[in-house]
This record gives C-alpha cells, structure tokens and sequence, in this order.
C-alpha cells in the first residue's frame, strides 16, 4: 500500500471502528428483495442445475451474480473430484450467509478478505493483502475457517460518469466533498450501514451526500447513472457495466477499501474434508481477476446461466 503518517495511521484506526451497524436493517431489506422466498428453506439444487436433495457439502452464495458463479465453480469442482456437492445460491447478504453457516444450513460460500475481515473485526487495522490473510483465520472465530485467498480480486469501487468526471473534475474519492451535498449515491441496500460505504466517505472523505438510494437491480442503478437520476455509484471492478459505459473509476488515495480477494469461508468440519478442500483450492489457484471478470460478463451480458459458465470454465482448465 503505502507510507502512512501518524494522523492516517490515527484515521486509519477509526475508520475500522464503523461496525456494521443496522444488522437487521440489513439482513430484512435483502430478505425483502426475495419476493417472500427463503432460499435456505427451499431444496439445494445438484449442480448443474439438476434437482436433487442436499449433498454433504452445501455450497451457498449471495445474492449477486459473481458469488452463484463461484459458488457454482466451488461445488461443481467437488463433485468432479467424487465429493459429494450442492447448492443454495442467492441467499442474501453476508449477514444472512454467515449466520446460515453458523447454523450449518450451508457448508462454503465465496467471499473476500477484506469486506470479510472487517465484518468479524470492525477495528482491524491491516490494510495490505499479507496483512489481511494473516488477520483472517483468528478473526472468524474457531466455528468457521478461511481456505486459500486466491490471487483473483473484485474491489468496491466507486463511479462516475465520463461527463460527470470531466465537467467537476472528479477523478478520485477525494473530489468527491465538491459534490456530495447536491448529489445522490447509489449503491446495493447493505452499502448504506458499510464502513467504505457512507459512513466511510463523510468520516475519510467528507463527502456527505444529499441522499442514499439503494439498487436491488445493477441494470437499474447502470440506467439512473447514465440518466443523472444518481450522480455516483458503487460497483464491483469485475463488472462489465463499467468498461462498456465508459465510466470513470475514483481513485482511493487513503485506502478506504481494503483489498479484496476471493476466499472461501467454510465451517471448521469441511477443513477436515481433503476432496472439498484440495478441490476448492484448485480453483482458487486457477483463478484471475481477469478471468472472473469474462466469466461475469458471461452471466450479466451474453444470459449464460452460472452452472453452465462455471462448467465450461472447469473443463478449460482441467478441473472437471
């Protein structure tokens, strides 16, 4: 990362104390955005996309297209090593999936380092990739345990337009105080209580916006930026809506956004399971950023389902 004097070291540390407020706020927002469904009281689906009643390991995922990928990859990799494998994909926020692997409805779900430590550990103060994956395993508690991070990457990012950039000169989170009292953030409805979400931007940044406006719908959120209905948004650098609008990525000069890396969080049993394990680390040491994001784009672009992404991607690399 970089050199830090002792004030950043000093906002460094109370930027970590933003615990992630609202929990159930949350948790029943992104509940809501189920239409009343729950997926962890419906059936696991074989991987694949076959019907079938739960394997042995349960491979959950969130609710956004990136994690049922990698949940697919996770699960489908398992069972190619003769492990026995299914999937609840989509079941929520972290908050929903965490406490879904507390109560073992499910056994792994995909997730990333940083966002993952400062869920367990608001106040942690590491800031660089070793620093994280150090602080991860006591961090989640001797219930749970992290596998190997895999050098693939999907940052929060915010964004601007390319007109919005050019006309106020925005170009890093730190223009962003020009703006914010007449401009509205959009982002996922969890971004709101974050501590890189508003709470982050007005303590780190003093960027306090007119108003937060949460997106269940990333092809609603693209259509209001693109429309000036919202001036600024949050993304995640693999996704495709971002090269093919053209829009400007903000620069993070005091490291707000921790690194992210993808990592599986698993139940400390499944540690004990070497097919699961040595499969899932398979992928994870295959795996690019740049690969995660043409496998997205897959998804989100082209209407290929995440089964099938993650099967072709599997094939390609030996792994199935």
């Amino acid at each position: 990362m970089h050199d830090m004097t002792l004030t950043h070291r000093m906002l460094g540390r109370g930027k970590r104390t933003f615990a992630v407020a609202g929990l159930g706020v949350a948790a029943l927002a992104l509940a809501a955005c189920g239409a009343g469904s729950d997926p962890l009281a419906e059936p696991s689906t074989e991987t694949g996309g076959s019907g079938g009643t739960a394997g042995a390991i349960i491979v959950g995922s969130a609710d956004f297209t990136e994690s049922q990928i990698l949940g697919e990859l996770y699960a489908q990799a398992i069972k190619a090593k003769g492990g026995d494998a299914s999937t609840k994909p989509g079941i929520g926020s972290r908050e929903v999936y965490i406490k879904a692997l507390q109560d073992n409805s499910v056994s792994v779900v995909p997730e990333y380092t940083g966002n993952l430590l400062l869920h367990f550990d608001p106040a942690a103060t590491a800031t660089t990739e070793a620093e994280i994956a150090s602080a991860l395993p006591s961090a989640v508690g001797s219930d749970l345990t992290v596998l190997e991070p895999s050098r693939a990457q999907d940052q929060d990012v915010y964004v601007v337009t390319k007109q919005t950039s050019q006309e106020k000169g925005i170009t890093s989170l730190d223009d962003l105080k020009k703006i914010s009292a007449t401009s509205i953030l959009g982002g996922p409805a969890e971004l709101q209580d974050r501590a890189y979400g508003p709470p982050g931007l007005e303590k780190i940044y003093g960027a306090k916006f007119q108003q937060f406006k949460p997106y269940a719908s990333p092809a609603v959120k693209v259509k209001d930026l693109n429309g000036n209905k919202i001036q600024v948004a949050s993304f995640f650098t693999t996704e495709a809506a971002i090269p093919d609008n053209g829009y400007v990525k903000l620069d993070d000069p005091q490291s707000m956004i921790l690194p992210q890396n993808v990592v599986p969080l698993v139940r400390a049993d499944v540690a004990s399971d070497t097919t699961a394990v040595e499969a899932i680390n398979a992928v994870q040491k295959a795996l690019t950023t740049e690969e995660l994001t043409a496998l997205n784009t897959s998804v989100d672009a082209d209407n290929s389902d995440p089964d099938q992404v993650a099967a072709e991607w599997l094939k390609a690399k030996g792994l199935a």
